[in-house]
């Protein structure tokens, strides 16, 4: 059996460190080149502080896929249905867990369908998702040409398992998580999916780490197609600190549909649920803890967060993080500094948060959400949740290019506080929106009067559409 001390003689699995006990400053290397599906990194790994997790050897970074498998291959598609008009719905050879989307050879999404669950059958939702109809939901009806839907039928649907998730459970006895399953259809007109791409991989609920303990690092990793938060700041007793992530990949992430509601949710619960009907959510990174350093990093096709500072209702002051250097596309958000307090606490803000030298494109492009009216609230900087009160927020020198909705949105609130915009250049397209003052759901056009009313950035530079 191999000792996993060094590259010539490695472990085979991270199951191995169930059985093994860490200590603090004790490294683990993945062999650079390497490909590992849903992996999730044991408690034994997370829970140790002072880990470093990082790459030996040469060629890409060691990459870590959400999805179960591969969907290449004819034979891994059945024609479940074909009419005249040319349409073709296809299921999937094996029942799946939740799939937020499909990626198609690296590059096109296809959209996850969204019915309502009763807790007996799906429901068709009218267009925007927030009310639903009494019109038996089927595939056959309902599924758009390049659209996919995962029929999954929970066992549960008590309120009390929106936090955890309805497509798992866990086994007490063995430990295990339990995903529950179902068919997946994709309705793809053109024909074979399995066939006509050459790469398809699909989005799923298996997180690579879901939880840091303190001074832990993340190095060199790739993690993608995973519709769970990616290092969420969280261990089991509380946010974790001062940790790195750096030059790392996260990229095609989220999106998962995690509850539905039964009409009886208040509080937290109820802004879980961000589409009335149903809670669909989660992103790249989330950090809830101070002092940590993001840099470096290559973030991309996310469907809520690229980066997040978050603090919630059991979390400290975050003050000491620094977000640099950083390269993210496609997200729903880019960069999101999010206190969720309504009325503010003086024991619980950011305090000297450093933003710096990040480039910020595109966000909202080619996003896969279900609706049209969800592309109009993606934004490249985001400071929300409630007043957001802050001391030394200092957002400078970064780029934000391109948004389908704005490029930056903020409330009356953040004004009362210390953040600082300085020396950022913005560019956005003639459609797009510079500001948008979110408790008036109002936007305002990317003009140097705005730039220097609304964020006091006097060293900005603007490149407007003509």
């Amino acid at each position: 059996m191999n000792d996993g001390l060094s590259p010539d003689t490695p472990f085979a699995t991270v199951d191995v460190f169930n059985d093994i006990e860490l200590q603090y400053g004790d490294a683990i290397f993945f062999e650079r080149g390497s490909m590992w599906r849903t992996v999730e990194l044991p408690w034994s790994i997370r829970g140790t502080e002072g880990l470093t997790i990082s790459a030996y050897g040469e060629g890409a970074k060691p990459a870590f896929y959400g999805s179960e498998e591969n969907g290449t291959g004819s034979e891994k598609w059945e024609l479940f249905y074909s009419d005249a008009s040319g349409r073709k719905i296809w299921k999937f050879y094996k029942e799946m867990t939740e799939v937020a989307s499909i990626v198609l050879n690296g590059k096109e999404f296809v959209l996850r369908d969204v019915a309502y669950w009763n807790g007996k059958s799906y429901l068709q939702m009218e267009d925007d998702h927030q009310f639903s109809t009494n019109k038996i939901y089927d595939v056959i009806s309902y599924l758009p040409d390049m659209w996919c839907f995962p029929a999954i039928v929970y066992p549960d649907m008590s309120t009390e398992k929106i936090g955890d998730r309805l497509f798992r459970s866990w086994n007490e006895q063995t430990g295990e998580d339990i995903f529950y399953k179902g068919p997946l259809y994709f309705r793809c007109d053109a024909g074979n999916p399995g066939k006509i791409y050459s790469d398809i991989e699909f989005i799923m609920p298996y997180a690579f780490s879901d939880g840091m303990s303190d001074y832990q690092t993340f190095d060199n990793i790739c993690i993608r197609y995973s519709s769970m938060t990616f290092c969420s700041g969280f261990n089991r007793v509380r946010e974790a600190c001062n940790g790195v992530v750096q030059n790392c990949e996260v990229g095609w992430m989220g999106g998962n549909v995690f509850s539905y509601a039964t009409g009886d949710e208040t509080g937290d619960t109820r802004i879980q649920l961000n589409a009335g009907l149903y809670g669909r959510n989660g992103g790249a990174m989330s950090f809830a803890g101070s002092n940590y350093t993001i840099r470096n990093n290559y973030v991309h096709d996310s469907f809520q967060e690229g980066i997040a500072l978050e603090t919630f209702d059991d979390c400290d002051t975050m003050e000491g993080c620094i977000v640099s250097g950083n390269l993210i596309e496609r997200a729903t958000q880019g960069i999101l500094v999010c206190n969720w307090d309504l009325i503010v606490n003086p024991n619980h803000i950011f305090k000297n948060i450093l933003i710096e030298d990040n480039m910020v494109l595109d966000s909202g492009v080619n996003n896969f959400f279900s609706t049209d009216w969800e592309t109009d609230y993606c934004n490249a900087m985001v400071i929300q949740g409630g007043p957001c009160a802050n001391e030394n927020l200092l957002i400078r020198n970064n780029t934000f290019a391109f948004a389908t909705g704005a490029l930056v949105i903020f409330d009356d609130h953040s004004q009362e506080y210390s953040r600082i915009f300085s020396g950022n250049t913005y560019v956005q397209t003639k459609w797009g929106k510079g500001i948008r003052l979110e408790n008036r759901d109002t936007g305002s056009s990317l003009t140097e009067k705005y730039i220097r009313a609304y964020l006091g950035d006097e060293s900005a530079t603007i490149i407007s559409p003509n």
